[in-house]
């Protein structure tokens, strides 16, 4: 609902280019300090720049507005708090308004209550919990186009994807150096590549590989979570089918299944969320700093890691047998059992099927729109992560010159 509503405000800003920051500026970070801006290019994500280094934050929800700006918040006292006024008329400090504004104030004499202070109004609005920094985001925020908004810098502290890139980014490493890396550090949605993870965490639960499993009505629902009606990766799965563990591992890896991933981490015993905090687990077992899971899938595009990280994890993924000769099979067929006992043939393509021209002794493809097209391909040593590529075309070429063709 929320989303929806944020939605029909950007086309409202849309509407009313008065609000629009179009023309470059010189300085357009320190112009726009302290203001929250709603990107009307990527479905009007928010951001906050933060006055006191004109970095970007990235406000992905208003409970996560309201930590980030609680986190870059400044202490005052009720006596100073007192001169920055709530409604207009009233008594008010002008210096000090003009030296906090677009700050976050927390009122170290009342438990760190939060206050914004609008740089426009000069006036302060309580920020009493996420619902409240969400309307403080939508009240006073400011539609902004790519171009201008990659002019304020990214800060360095939040994983997240700088969703103004607008190029490729891929590398190539042999398990201990990189090589032919291109903003290989650059944090980006990984999209299905996320299911390497996903499955190199299912192997570390000991799964019984005998046992069948019954498909729920929450594994089949499971992408619509996250794309709604739209099309996701998968197999002819339905509800009360009866599967091998074995056939899921296979749709998940081979074809992409989303719902398979969700039926196989269901499988484990384990919430999703506990599934996910064991792949962030992980991630950090691993040594990397710059990935973080929101979904066991990659239908979440704030699932990122970098080029560099993600030949990490691959590397890791595909030294386990049981991912890497799944991943390259041609095809594979399930035998199941629908609801009505019926017997059922369930087909299972090879959606990395275009790196299979390369030999690779593992591979897995990914795409979301705004991860773009992902690659990864282990051949003998080496992995080649791609992400970000505009096309199939784009993303092959890349491999190819990766692998000295």
């Amino acid at each position: 609902m929320k989303k929806t509503a944020l939605i029909f405000f950007i086309l409202g800003l849309l509407a009313a280019p008065a609000g629009f920051v179009r023309a470059a500026e010189i300085d357009l970070a320190k112009q726009l300090s302290g203001r929250i801006l709603l990107q009307v290019e990527s479905y009007g994500r928010a951001w906050y720049v933060y006055p006191k280094t004109n970095e970007r934050y990235y406000l992905q929800d208003g409970p996560a507005a309201y930590f980030i700006m609680r986190s870059l918040g400044l202490g005052i006292a009720d006596k100073d708090l007192a001169k920055i006024p709530t409604a207009k008329g009233e008594f008010s400090d002008i210096e000090l308004i003009n030296r906090v504004k677009g700050r976050i104030l927390l009122r170290v004499e009342k438990n760190g209550e939060a206050w914004y202070v609008n740089p426009i109004d000069g006036l302060r609005y309580y920020l009493k919990d996420g619902e409240a920094a969400y309307e403080i985001m939508r009240k006073f925020s400011l539609g902004i186009n790519n171009d201008n908004l990659r002019q304020i810098p990214m800060n360095q502290t939040q994983v997240v994807h700088d969703t103004t890139f607008n190029n490729v980014a891929y590398v190539k490493y042999d398990g201990i150096s990189y090589s032919h890396d291109y903003y290989a550090d650059t944090i980006l949605p990984l999209a299905s590549l996320t299911k390497l993870m996903t499955a190199s965490v299912f192997l570390e639960q000991k799964p019984n590989w005998t046992k069948n499993i019954t498909i729920s009505r929450e594994a089949i629902d499971y992408p619509g979570l996250y794309a709604g009606g739209d099309k996701t990766s998968e197999v002819d799965l339905a509800q009360g089918d009866q599967i091998s563990l074995d056939g899921l591992w296979v749709a998940m890896l081979l074809a992409s299944s989303n719902q398979a991933a969700a039926a196989l981490v269901d499988a484990t015993g384990l919430g999703r969320p506990e599934f996910v905090a064991l792949m962030n687990k992980k991630a950090e077992e691993l040594g990397l700093k710059k990935t973080k899971f929101y979904d066991i899938a990659g239908l979440d595009s704030h699932n990122v890691t970098t080029p560099k990280e993600m030949a990490i994890i691959a590397k890791a993924a595909f030294a386990q047998a049981q991912i890497a000769e799944a991943t390259r099979l041609s095809s594979y067929s399930v035998a199941a059992v629908a609801a009505d006992n019926s017997a059922k043939n369930i087909e299972v393509k090879n959606r990395n099927y275009s790196l299979m021209q390369y030999g690779p002794d593992g591979a897995k493809t990914g795409y979301l729109i705004e991860a773009q097209r992902t690659a990864a391909l282990k051949k003998g040593d080496e992995i080649i992560v791609v992400m970000h590529a505009g096309s199939l075309s784009q993303r092959n070429k890349i491999i190819e010159a990766l692998l000295g063709r």
